[in-house]
């Protein structure tokens, strides 16, 4: 019996315990002290995140439910990279049918996704990540598609930042430049992340668009920094640059991590391709389950959401 299992998607890595085997630890209301300590590089296992389920048993025809946590506590709606791993995890764990691609739905806090391994040996899975929601200042709709310029503590190009806002299960704000690396997303995108524009934090994409066909992003996420790699922040680059004219409905999504492909139907909904592998089961020391066990007791989640 283990107490985990360590999945890997373009390098972004979540740990998945599941309810329905033994005692988690954590409790059916993870507290934040305590999932910042198991996915501690340091102190405990090491994760991006933390995915709990399956909340209850997986059933062909029902939605499985899954709560998905950050590293530093918050609670996330979506996970693009994360929902990938947890298909696999179930198809591995509790329904051998889903191998074959039957496509089946996760229930998250930020909406239901369909799901379906494409090719179970090679870890590829298919997520539907549904509608895009453009935003703007005046309110919601495709009047934000454009750009919104948003006035920021730099200088130059930085002084002033060209962005599009949408919410794809969380909230992503995307800006396009013709040269992007990773020198420019530690410079503006903690700027980005918490302007007083996004009073709950935003998930930054820097994006440039190769061609009609392939675009290149970085990512800073609101709770995690710079990260290698983002499945929502591919879908919501893709879903912008198809708003926008500069890409077709089939993109092709190269960041630091990794690529994915993402394809946008004609009614505006967004689905993800990539890979995803489990790259280690694990159980804790007596010791580590004594002080998850103690923390368990502090507050719950953060409020704010994350990723």
């Amino acid at each position: 019996m283990v107490d985990f299992v360590k999945y890997q998607a373009l390098g972004n890595d979540y740990l998945i315990v599941d309810p329905r085997y033994g005692d988690t630890v954590l409790g059916p209301e993870p507290a934040s002290e305590a999932v910042r300590l198991l996915c501690d590089r340091h102190y405990g296992v090491g994760a991006d995140g933390l995915l709990v389920g399956p909340l209850e048993a997986p059933k062909s025809n029902t939605p499985v439910s899954l709560r998905i946590f950050n590293a530093d506590g918050s609670e996330c709606g979506m996970s693009g990279n994360g929902l990938r791993m947890f298909a696999l995890y179930l198809a591995e764990h509790h329904v051998e049918q889903w191998r074959a691609g039957r496509p089946f739905t996760v229930r998250t806090r930020g909406g239901d996704a369909e799901v379906g391994i494409v090719d179970f040996a090679d870890g590829l899975v298919r997520v539907g990540m549904g509608l895009p929601r453009f935003t703007s200042v005046e309110g919601n709709g495709d009047r934000g598609v454009g750009g919104v310029a948003v006035p920021v503590a730099g200088e130059g190009l930085d002084a002033v930042v060209t962005v599009t806002d949408l919410h794809l299960g969380v909230p992503h704000t995307v800006v396009f430049r013709d040269r992007i690396d990773g020198e420019l997303a530690q410079r503006l995108g903690p700027a980005l992340a918490w302007h007083s524009r996004y009073p709950d934090g935003t998930n930054v994409e820097f994006v440039r668009v190769h061609d009609d066909h392939t675009l290149d992003a970085v990512v800073w996420e609101r709770a995690a920094g710079h990260v290698p790699a983002s499945g929502s922040g591919a879908c919501a680059a893709a879903a912008v640059a198809y708003a926008r004219g500069f890409v077709g409905r089939h993109v092709r999504v190269r960041m630091p991590g990794g690529e994915v492909e993402v394809s946008v139907a004609r009614d505006g909904r967004v689905s993800l391709t990539g890979t995803a592998r489990e790259v280690m089961r694990g159980v804790l020391s007596p010791s580590l389950r004594t002080e998850l066990v103690d923390r368990r007791a502090a507050p719950g989640p953060s409020e704010r959401r994350g990723t």
